[in-house]
């Protein structure tokens, strides 16, 4: 149970810190430049790509700010057990990113943010099934 419970801190902490810094990057300003570099670490941040809301383009793009609240949600159901997903499961989840991904980086297709932001959550939450669906051994 001490080992589960690191992992999620590890896991789930970074997780849900990206995902609101991604979220909370237009409005943080002049603050917001000591994130550059972390931001920038784990995504590209194309701004053809990135999340447009009211107060400012996302600090993420839109794929990468679904995985993080994807995993960051994911391993707040899988971790104490309210949900119980067998471990494969996880991989049936990280289909459509592969696929979406494979497709935009092969062909003329342009991905939309939309269907990023789906593929992204659902490879976010992917992870975290493939994580705790093993360690619960379903």
């Amino acid at each position: 149970m001490k080992g589960r419970t690191i992992l999620a801190l590890l896991l789930g902490v970074p997780a849900t810190v990206l995902f609101l810094l991604s979220v909370a990057f237009p409005v943080l300003g002049k603050t917001g430049d000591i994130f550059d570099p972390l931001l920038s670490a784990t995504c590209h941040r194309l701004p053809e790509r990135c999340i447009q809301m009211p107060w400012g383009t996302n600090g993420l793009c839109a794929r990468c700010t679904a995985f993080w609240f994807g995993l960051a949600i994911g391993i707040s159901f899988m971790y104490p057990g309210f949900i119980r997903i067998p471990f494969w499961t996880g991989v049936l989840f990280l289909i459509p990113l592969i696929i979406d991904g494979a497709v935009q980086s092969l062909t003329a297709y342009e991905s939309t943010n939309a269907l990023r932001i789906l593929t992204g959550f659902s490879a976010g939450a992917g992870i975290s099934i493939l994580i705790f669906g093993r360690l619960l051994k379903d």
